[in-house]
């Protein structure tokens, strides 16, 4: 965070803004390492774009992005938002393949945006 007169602004904003000459709405940190503020790792993208390239929840027990096991199911379900809507893939007894129909969904529909 960067402090000046009272007034609060993100290192990463003052870079872009700097490097660019004007401030958009949301930053994205391209390789998700929010010490990186390089000029190249930061790019202007919308509020969910930004939400796609979130790397996997820490309560995630499936170890991939986008999969959760279904009880009802009792199978690992791929569950990826496209276009704004959630999408089932499928359901895998192998959670490795469950993973890799999640990380293709992911490439096919958040294009740069996916976040593996």
């Amino acid at each position: 965070m960067f402090v000046d007169k009272g007034i609060v602004c993100a290192v990463h904003r003052m870079i872009f803004l700097w490097h660019h000459g004007y401030l958009p709405k949301v930053i994205d940190h391209i390789d998700n390492d929010r010490t990186n503020n390089r000029v190249e790792n930061l790019r202007e993208v919308t509020q969910q774009q930004n939400c796609l390239n979130r790397v996997a929840h820490k309560n995630n027990r499936s170890g991939y992005k986008n999969v959760h096991w279904d009880k009802a199911m009792n199978k690992w379900c791929v569950l990826v938002n496209v276009y704004g809507k959630r999408k089932i893939f499928g359901y895998f007894e192998d959670v490795e393949l469950a993973g890799l129909v999640a990380e293709e969904a992911r490439d096919k529909y958040h294009g740069e945006f996916a976040r593996h």
